[in-house]
């Protein structure tokens, strides 16, 4: 039995079918909006109501008999994923190679914000690498294209929760294929005074070159992916924006924490590795 709650059925919960799911499973569906009770997928059981007030009389009901502490083999089986997860990765977010891994870059913006920054990100590799490795801290602290799977959204995002909320600091961790549909904006940002901190991972392109066509071995594979290594980070100063260029790892908090301090629009565009794939899902997320 699987228990989506407070969850839209949608493609960031694979429709809930298989094979993320299996067919035989059956659902429990708790959320307070009726509409979304067996929504793309039938449910066993329909519950209308806020998840914390339901789990707690679910959590009354099931006294005695419901033990949270104890070890399930479906318990072991994620904690044990959890944690080869976690191997893998710690090479990666520590990882000195030239040219950065996006991991490494992850792992200097979340040990540089505070935890009431408002991340914003937007992208196809580095969406994916900061969801795994980005963790949320508190609500209405992360923004990001959800399930509509649309790039371009970062700047105009990050503009508008600077205009929300002034007096928090917002950064906008963003691909280079991204940045280019509406980058324009920090135009905006800098005439308007919006002191949002952009940092793009660029990697020279539209998604990995391991990633899409060609890692399916179709032979005309990523044309049109290759963007080279552009100076973004010029375009943002010509405008009366700070910039700065990182291509070392040991570069990143220096550069980033110097963005902050200026007060100004910033752009810190880092050159990442091309190569580097986050997902092993082949499609057109990241056009």
């Amino acid at each position: 039995m699987q228990a989506p709650i407070g969850a839209r059925a949608n493609s960031m919960l694979s429709f809930l079918r298989p094979p993320r799911f299996s067919a035989d499973a059956k659902f429990i569906n708790i959320n307070i909006d009726g509409r979304e009770i067996g929504h793309n997928r039938g449910v066993e059981v329909g519950i209308i109501g806020d998840a914390k007030l339901v789990l707690k009389q679910l959590t009354a009901a099931a006294a005695g008999k419901f033990r949270p502490q104890e070890e399930t083999p479906w318990i072991s089986q994620l904690s044990a994923k959890e944690r080869s997860n976690a191997e893998r990765d710690t090479a990666l977010l520590h990882s000195d190679k030239v040219p950065i891994h996006p991991l490494r870059l992850c792992k200097e913006v979340r040990e540089i914000i505070s935890r009431d920054t408002i991340l914003v990100t937007d992208g196809h590799e580095i969406l994916n690498f900061a969801r795994q490795s980005i963790p949320n801290y508190a609500p209405g602290t992360s923004i990001n294209a959800g399930p509509h799977g649309c790039m371009g959204v970062g700047i105009p995002f990050g503009i508008g929760a600077k205009a929300a909320a002034p007096n928090r600091p917002v950064l906008v961790l963003s691909g280079d294929g991204a940045f280019g549909w509406n980058g324009m904006e920090m135009d905006t940002a800098i005439r308007h005074n919006l002191a949002i901190v952009v940092v793009i991972s660029n990697n020279g392109g539209f998604t990995s070159h391991q990633t899409g066509w060609a890692a399916a071995g179709v032979k005309e594979g990523n044309v049109g992916r290759d963007l080279g290594w552009q100076r973004y980070d010029k375009m943002v100063e010509a405008f009366g924006g700070y910039g700065e260029f990182v291509e070392k790892p040991d570069q990143i908090r220096p550069a980033i924490e110097r963005a902050i301090k200026s007060g100004k629009p910033a752009l810190v565009n880092v050159c990442t590795d091309p190569d580097a794939q986050a997902t092993t899902n082949m499609g057109f997320a990241g056009y």
